[in-house]
């Protein structure tokens, strides 16, 4: 089960059977397609701790204390946003997220993962916030088999 690179000038990979999972999931759609590359490419603490896009600007009210969240790793977003183009451009029967879509894909994900949730995954054990508590070892490993660059836990 090789690894696809998905952007020659990039260094993000999938296994191919992620990428089967992906496509054949995904019914033609990009957004759902990259929620799908969202969730292989990285892992739920990447995105729990990250601070999204990094476009919005923290509110102050909110009072969060804590880490400051960090964006996503710009590469990786980069690859993933030209990769869906590139993709719905050479097969015109996929419908093409506008960059606003795109956007929002990517801040869904980081809240279901902040919520314990894997993205596009529903394990609501009948409580749906999980805040603070971290339970997500387990199934995490499972899509990131060989893709860990040791900034997990």
């Amino acid at each position: 089960q090789g690894s696809k690179q998905l952007l020659n000038n990039y260094p993000v990979y999938i296994t191919s059977k992620q990428w089967d999972e992906a496509v054949n999931s995904s019914k033609k759609d990009g957004r759902r397609l990259l929620r799908y590359l969202i969730r292989f490419v990285f892992t739920t603490d990447e995105l729990k701790y990250s601070c999204g896009l990094g476009k919005r600007k923290r509110s102050v009210q909110s009072g969060e204390t804590g880490p400051e969240r960090r964006p996503l790793d710009p590469v990786k977003v980069t690859c993933l946003r030209e990769f869906i183009r590139m993709h719905c451009t050479s097969n015109p029967d996929w419908w093409m997220p506008s960059e606003e879509q795109i956007n929002k894909v990517f801040s869904d994900a980081v809240g279901h993962a902040r919520q314990g949730r894997a993205v596009g995954t529903f394990l609501h054990n009948g409580n749906s916030y999980y805040e603070g508590t971290d339970h997500t070892g387990s199934h995490d490993e499972v899509f990131n088999r060989g893709m860990q660059d040791g900034s997990g836990d």
